[in-house]
């Protein structure tokens, strides 16, 4: 193998394959990048064997064919160092690879390339057409409620949803629950598939929210897999049965009350700095024409703030982690949000005036 490459063209591709790579692997070659040079240019890949992407350079000076794997986090370290405009020379010869730009030389251990997995045979039955900047915004609106590492592995992950001409993405840690739903056209099949949460991030990464060009997504069995431009992202889907999400939201509530979203955004976070650093508990409490919100911590310190509400309801108080209430807020659109609640030991549904098919649950805590 043997190629002249720029590193601008170089850069941007090797930095998303080895977003996937785990560098502390106990199998040395899932700590390294598959470089792999054709007549169709060069191709970088990155695994950590449930999420993949690769991206191909088409406009490198391929001299000689062939491929092997090199330290990831090296090879960027390398590139990451060397000037801008820099054009490097890299030679694989007797299982070391060369690089060299100008003055710089440097030499890489490899291992063969035969011992790199690579999700490449694979039969996808199934493809679900986007626009690029709303799939982004599914994403986006319900990616925070993920569990990170609960032994329920199936809430580890995002469940993707098609019915009745609707697309419903769901996540949920099983103290908050985030729902967004997107209408669907010419969506024949009822699919139902859970995103593990490094596939979800990476997804996130790769989409723009100011694009609004055409993307598919495939679908099999196990995998999922997004062709964008020259870059390919693939994922393992988690195999497991996701829980009933519908039971959790509020069909009917007794207290509703709308709030100015930047307003309640701002007053917890100021409440929330004398709350408890472990447990960011705050209480709101409800009462004829006013929103009240109080924190303390165990050094005997407190807060409170208040806002003028449209609500004539007897006096209601219930407790929240006010980083769940702030996430929620976060990541609702338009000006006004309503809080939708029934008794202290009940869930809360908060949602945007603006787009109703955006929700957000959160369980409520004893303070």
């Amino acid at each position: 193998m043997k190629l002249t490459i720029n590193r601008e063209s170089l850069l941007p591709v090797l930095e998303r394959a080895t977003g996937v790579v785990e560098q502390k692997s106990t199998t040395p070659v899932l700590s390294n990048v598959l470089l792999s040079a054709s007549d169709k240019g060069l191709r970088i890949t990155g695994t950590d064997l449930d999420t993949e992407i690769s991206g191909t350079i088409d406009n490198t000076g391929i001299e000689s064919s062939g491929s092997t794997t090199v330290s990831a986090k090296k090879l960027i370290d390398i590139c990451k160092s060397l000037a801008t405009d820099s054009i490097i020379e890299i030679e694989l010869n007797n299982g070391t690879l060369s690089l060299s730009s100008g003055r710089s030389v440097f030499n890489l251990a490899t291992l063969p390339a035969d011992d790199f997995p690579v999700l490449d045979d694979i039969s996808f039955a199934t493809t679900m057409p986007f626009i690029e900047n709303e799939f982004l915004n599914l994403i986006n609106q319900t990616s925070y409620a993920m569990a990170q590492h609960d032994v329920r592995y199936y809430l580890n992950g995002m469940f993707m949803q098609t019915s009745n001409d609707k697309l419903t993405t769901v996540a949920t840690d099983g103290h908050r629950l985030a729902c967004c739903s997107l209408a669907m056209n010419n969506q024949d099949d009822d699919i139902s598939i859970i995103i593990p949460r490094k596939g979800i991030n990476e997804l996130s990464r790769l989409l723009h929210s100011d694009t609004s060009t055409s993307i598919e997504l495939q679908l099999s069995d196990n995998h999922i897999r997004l062709q964008k431009d020259n870059i390919r992202f693939t994922s393992k889907l988690i195999d497991g049965k996701y829980p009933d999400y519908q039971a959790a939201i509020p069909q009917s509530t007794l207290h509703t009350i709308e709030l100015d979203r930047m307003q309640i955004k701002d007053t917890l976070s100021r409440v929330a700095i004398l709350s408890n650093e472990k447990f960011r508990g705050v209480l709101l409490k409800l009462s004829s024409g006013l929103l009240t919100i109080k924190s303390d911590n165990p050094d005997r310190e407190t807060a409170e703030d208040s806002i003028d509400i449209n609500y004539s309801g007897e006096d209601f108080e219930v407790g929240f982690n006010v980083n769940y209430l702030l996430d929620a807020i976060n990541n609702l659109s338009g000006e006004t949000i309503s809080f939708s609640l029934n008794s202290v030991e009940s869930s809360t549904l908060i949602q945007s005036l603006d787009n109703p098919n955006s929700i957000s649950v959160v369980m409520p805590v004893r303070l």
